[in-house]
């Protein structure tokens, strides 16, 4: 689902237009984002959990001439999802046909 695909449903389901939806999308985007950069970690309960973590440097390999190359530390955005999102996601894989 892309952002359009959300936005058009939460109008339709909610009866408003698609200019109020996408305020309101990005403005939960914009804030779970700032919440993040400010405090390096967000939670909504029975979802999960946003957190900024730290990636180590580490010695990597250009795989076309095989050269090692060190790749620097960095932050990363790591998402843990709560229990409630792991099982759903769970129940919807195994009922989905092998590809």
């Amino acid at each position: 689902m892309t952002k359009r695909e959300l936005i058009r449903q939460i109008a339709m389901e909610l009866n408003i237009d698609q200019v109020t939806a996408r305020k309101i999308v990005q403005r939960t985007l914009d804030s779970v984002l700032q919440a993040v950069a400010e405090n390096g970690r967000f939670e909504l309960r029975n979802f999960g959990v946003f957190e900024v973590k730290r990636r180590a440097a580490r010695k990597a390999r250009n795989p076309k001439t095989n050269e090692e190359v060190l790749v620097p530390a960095k932050n990363v955005l790591s998402f843990q999802p709560g229990k409630n999102v792991a099982k759903m996601i769970s129940r919807a894989r195994s009922a989905r046909p092998p590809a």
